[in-house]
């Protein structure tokens, strides 16, 4: 079984798109945020999704991302600690959801082989890119099954 960068990526988006709160969602790396006035506006709250290294084991392949989730903050940054309780609340409804997605099996993925690898520690950040958003931060691995075998190469 492998499960391919696509589908992870869908299923941030989907979980992004089904959110009540979240607005928009983007994937890639960091620097798109801090200059996203030369590409997209965003819609916040925003969730970001940055590749991390891959690692690889003995039978398994980890795919490893940093999850962002942010908000604008008013200018007089009364809405600060509200902010960062909505964007903690939001990275805690995403473990919630992968957690119930890998008890399933859908679009042709055994979502039941992969394990959940969480970094453990969730960082806040405020006044961060461009928009000075606020928000937290985690680190999260999808750990599946590999076999390091030809059978199933597309060479002849």
């Amino acid at each position: 079984m492998v499960i391919t960068y696509n589908q992870i990526i869908k299923e941030f988006n989907d979980f992004a798109d089904a959110h009540k709160q979240i607005q928009t969602f983007g994937n890639g790396d960091l620097w798109e945020i801090a200059e996203r006035n030369q590409l997209l506006d965003f819609n916040y709250p925003l969730l970001w999704v940055a590749d991390q290294p891959a690692t690889m084991g003995d039978g398994t392949f980890t795919w490893n991302f940093q999850i962002l989730t942010m908000d604008l903050v008013n200018k007089d940054e009364d809405n600060e600690n509200d902010v960062k309780s909505d964007m903690i609340q939001v990275l805690l409804d995403l473990l919630g959801y992968l957690e119930q997605k890998f008890n399933t099996t859908t679009n042709n993925v055994d979502w039941t082989k992969i394990q959940l690898i969480r970094s453990g520690n969730l960082t806040s950040f405020t006044e961060r890119f461009e928009d000075d958003v606020t928000g937290w931060g985690m680190g999260l691995g999808l750990k599946i099954p590999f076999k390091y075998s030809d059978c199933n190469l597309p060479i002849t």
